[in-house]
């Protein structure tokens, strides 16, 4: 190649044969860079898209709370029109729903002071609710409402309360229906326990704990339940029963006053062969299978949260329990010995919860008693019999599960 001693000849000829540098550099970091920012401007996109989106989420989402909070406005706007209407220029779409209610076994006698709850429903969602108090005639009277599903609730001025039911009124007709209400507050009635346990460990005295507090009383009134709740305050309606097995003997158990077990000592302890109750129907209780010695260590019961159960029904399996249900025997500080074989069976059932798997299964439960029902009467002898199964060990061979069948 020739040399031009002409700089700026020379410098000309390089421009036109290679370009002007700046711009070659500059063209070859916009092509570096095009993969980059295209990706960017993809993401800032995507932002901006998914930005559009919730705010317009946000925005019908508002717009449903403005119209359903209209649309409650508006019918509670009908109620008050249509009680201020007289009876002959009411809508047919607001009619009249009201109840009479009546004292068991006096006749027409009114049942006064009876508070009711009716629960406008759509499927399992509550529209509004409207409250009441039965008057002196016994009438209990919810104005003009739409027609529809409603749920009514009653409860007596002494806290029993009736179970839900459920009405259905239709367009242009005024619903009308009566009711047959407890007398007065449930009786006390004298129950008395008897256990058979014929496998029971030798070598120490054992106590059940019977919980009932987790059920709670129901007495039928016209083929209607009425349930009476146990108190957690009063220590008297607390129905959490101490039964000494070998003295066929039994108290109301101490409890604190947030209703949790506490250590106990027999000694100081109010024993009796009966306990007055309230008359009802009673499922049955969660039983925990205590030994004397071990009755210092109730606290501990408190935070057994999570057990594994036997269950036997029509077939065996297990299952774990977060709360102690009742129907099943409980055994808090001792876990039951299952067979071998029978623990092979269970694991194929279930071996999500391996841990249970090991024998630790502090619960058992059979069909019979999970079942079964406990009634405290005023016109018959209320003895409740418990029977206890073999349950140390749960083997085929020991028998304790064909004799639960």
């Amino acid at each position: 190649m020739l040399k031009n001693p002409d700089e700026k000849v020379a410098r000309q000829r390089v421009l036109n044969q290679f370009g002007d540098p700046i711009k070659v550099a500059r063209q070859l970091w916009l092509e570096a860079m095009k993969e980059k920012m295209m990706s960017q401007r993809i993401m800032t996109g995507l932002s901006a898209v998914m930005a559009v989106c919730c705010i317009a989420v946000v925005g019908i989402a508002w717009s449903m709370m403005q119209e359903s909070r209209a649309f409650n406005l508006q019918m509670l706007e009908q109620f008050k029109q249509a009680q201020e209407r007289p009876a002959g220029e009411s809508s047919g779409e607001l009619q009249p729903i009201e109840f009479q209610l009546v004292q068991e076994g006096s006749g027409d006698q009114p049942a006064e002071g009876f508070t009711g709850t009716l629960s406008k429903r759509d499927g399992n969602d509550t529209i509004f609710t409207v409250e009441a108090v039965s008057d002196q005639n016994g009438l209990l009277d919810f104005g003009k409402l739409p027609w529809g599903n409603y749920l009514l609730t009653l409860k007596a001025p002494w806290g029993e309360e009736m179970d839900s039911l459920n009405i259905t009124t239709v367009p242009g007709r005024g619903f009308e229906q009566t009711i047959i209400c407890p007398l007065g507050v449930p009786e006390k009635v004298a129950m008395q326990l008897h256990v058979n346990w014929r496998e029971m460990p030798e070598g120490e005295d054992y106590y059940l704990l019977c919980d009932f507090n987790r059920t709670a009383a129901i007495r039928i009134i016209e083929q209607t339940g009425w349930v009476v709740k146990h108190s957690q305050t009063d220590a008297e309606d607390r129905m959490v029963i101490l039964f000494d097995v070998k003295n066929n003997q039994m108290t109301r158990c101490p409890l604190t006053s947030k209703g949790l077990f506490e250590a106990v000592d027999p000694l100081k302890l109010d024993w009796r062969a009966l306990e007055r109750i309230n008359q009802g129907k009673y499922g049955p209780p969660a039983i925990y299978l205590i030994k004397k010695s071990e009755l210092s260590r109730l606290s501990e019961i408190n935070s057994l949260n999570e057990i594994g159960v036997v269950r036997l029904f029509n077939d065996i399996d297990w299952g774990i329990y977060t709360q102690h249900f009742g129907g099943v025997f409980i055994s808090p500080f001792k876990a039951f010995e299952i067979e071998h074989k029978l623990l092979k069976q269970l694991e194929m059932q279930n071996s999500s919860s391996l841990k249970y798997i090991d024998g630790t299964f502090h619960g058992f439960s059979t069909k019979q008693f999970a079942t079964s029902s406990f009634f405290a009467s005023t016109d018959q002898p209320n003895v409740w019999e418990i029977n206890i199964p073999d349950l140390f060990p749960i083997t085929r061979e020991s028998g304790s599960l064909s004799s639960v069948r």
